[in-house]
């Protein structure tokens, strides 16, 4: 049955059919926008698999960020700005959410099929396609290999960041198992990226980026040490971000409901404040405005994201030298190299260098350089510095569909 899931994504959505009786249709041709599943089962369509890889993950990313951002206290809700108007997102940022939330339900469902593609991609390459022996055909299959390891890694790291059983406990389901905890999920994060890492030479971009997610991971699990040793072989100063890629057909969800498109949510008033205090905050907390509904006042939203097709930065050298940062403050309070890795990352936004750094200010500024990221949130958690009360969310509850469908929760 989940390879008919993989079938549906396949269909052109600009073929369309209408169907009346059988008698109507019985000298019609058979299909021409679908593919069967052993039509896919071919060297030739393993970089199509790739390519709709790359998208689920698109889809998701920008809808994890966008919920998180909600969630955690970087953006708000208010009815007093035109166009927000989901009570879904109302109930995220307030962390009162129902198991049959829509949006929330839709972004798990999407999750789903980013773990189920990369799985399936991994299977497919390894049991069912056959490779020719020329060094183009090998390539091939390691770069098929490499995608679908590093995406099942990044599914299984969103279900342990991302979602949870209940308020405070993260984790996740797999293909309709029990409940993972966080824990145990990154540990699954962790085998499918360091598998992903044999399929491409140690210094090349793709390792790089495989690394970063993994020292972020296991700085997330608390072991400083390992992350240390993983990010010497990171993304660095001057290497691009990888981001999920978008366009006007899959337009950036902060452009479609927290930007320009529509302004479902708004940044929180702290980052206006911010940029007032210090202008030059603006280059990498871009704002734009809106007026209330009341005309009482104005809301701002973020400008990062201008068109439909903006990229999201997933992981950036950045973030490598912020989490660096972290580790040398945690051994050394007031730690100079980490002063010296959080000025460095300053000076990629035109910003004036600070002349000492601790704990706090490495929390400042990894909310003001990862600003609608999708990182606020874990930071909140693991920094204990979350804004709701107590009973409130802190991740997105696993789903009343998953819920009714999955005898072991």
């Amino acid at each position: 049955m989940k390879k008919l899931i993989l079938l549906s994504t396949l269909i052109f959505m600009g073929a369309v059919g209408f169907y009346g009786c059988q008698d109507l249709v019985n000298d019609v041709d058979g299909d021409i926008d679908t593919i069967t599943n052993e039509q896919l089962n071919s060297e030739s369509q393993v970089q199509f698999l790739v390519n709709g890889l790359l998208t689920r993950f698109a889809t998701t990313h920008d809808r994890l960020a966008l919920q998180a951002g909600g969630l955690s206290d970087e953006e708000v809700f208010d009815p007093n700005v035109p166009n927000a108007t989901f009570p879904t997102f109302r109930d995220i940022d307030d962390g009162l959410i129902q198991f049959d939330n829509n949006s929330v339900d839709g972004v798990y469902n999407d999750l789903g099929e980013l773990r189920f593609f990369s799985d399936d991609l991994v299977q497919r390459i390894n049991e069912d396609i056959e490779f020719g022996d020329s060094e183009e055909s090998q390539a091939l299959r390691a770069s098929g290999l490499y995608n679908g390891y590093f995406f099942a890694g990044v599914a299984r790291y969103f279900f342990a960041v991302y979602f949870g059983l209940d308020e405070t406990t993260g984790g996740g389901i797999i293909d309709g198992g029990p409940f993972i905890p966080s824990e145990q999920m990154f540990g699954l994060a962790l085998e499918q990226l360091n598998l992903a890492l044999d399929q491409v030479a140690s210094d090349s971009r793709e390792a790089r980026i495989a690394n970063t997610l993994i020292g972020r991971i296991q700085l997330l699990q608390g072991n400083f040490s390992a992350a240390d040793v993983t990010l010497d072989n990171a993304l660095e100063p001057g290497d691009a971000p990888f981001s999920s890629q978008h366009s006007v057909e899959s337009a950036n969800e902060w452009w479609g409901n927290g930007g320009l498109g529509r302004s479902q949510f708004v940044a929180d008033d702290r980052f206006r404040e911010i940029i007032r205090n210090e202008p030059a905050e603006a280059n990498r907390i871009p704002l734009d405005s809106i007026r209330a509904n009341d005309d009482s006042r104005f809301f701002f939203f973020q400008g990062l994201y201008p068109e439909q097709g903006t990229p999201l930065p997933f992981l950036s050298w950045q973030e490598v030298s912020l989490m660096e940062a972290e580790i040398d403050l945690r051994a050394v309070p007031n730690s100079p190299t980490a002063l010296q890795l959080i000025n460095q990352v300053r000076a990629s936004s035109d910003l004036d260098p600070r002349l000492t750094a601790d704990m706090d200010d490495l929390i400042e500024e990894r909310e003001r350089e990862f600003f609608t990221q999708g990182l606020r949130l874990i930071d909140q958690r693991r920094f204990d510095i979350f804004h709701l009360p107590a009973g409130r969310f802190q991740y997105l509850p696993i789903t009343q569909s998953e819920r009714n469908q999955n005898e072991n929760i």
